[in-house]
């Protein structure tokens, strides 16, 4: 009977431990631009690249312990910023002439990493996307 109770409360008390637990707060800046606007751009004119594709995608992440959802390694300040410039990047080492998104997507999203060979490790990481179209803006003459 002991035995018994005292696995109901240890159960109760691990019940309501993993109840406590609540995510950090967060305060990290996102980034800063040159220039961003979520409306169509009044006559803007741009030139896509004279490659096929003008697409480019790029991330930022930092690492978040699964048990305690705590901090663990990674840039945590300027995500978008970052992911934004890792976009442009990408596009840039993929030969397209460009230095601005266009019908950019952002998400955040929650990624796992797994490693090791006898015992598996999964890694938590959040994460900042960007993609679209890199382009370059168009000369008046």
């Amino acid at each position: 009977m002991k035995i018994g109770k005292l696995a109901l409360v240890s159960l109760g008390l691990t019940a309501l431990s993993g109840c406590a637990q609540m995510p950090p707060d967060t305060d990290e800046r996102l980034g800063q631009f040159t220039a961003a606007s979520s409306f169509n751009v009044r006559n803007l004119e741009y030139q896509k690249s004279n490659k096929t594709s003008s697409f480019a995608k790029g991330k930022s992440c930092y690492e978040v312990n699964l048990v305690t959802l705590a901090y663990i390694s990674g840039p945590k300040d300027n995500l978008l910023q970052r992911a934004m410039d890792d976009a442009i990047r990408n596009g840039q080492a993929q030969g397209i002439d460009g230095d601005l998104l266009v019908n950019a997507r952002i998400e955040r999203k929650t990624e796992y990493e797994e490693s090791g060979e006898i015992f598996v490790v999964k890694k938590r990481f959040e994460c900042v996307v960007v993609e679209g179209d890199l382009v370059k803006i168009a000369a008046n003459n």
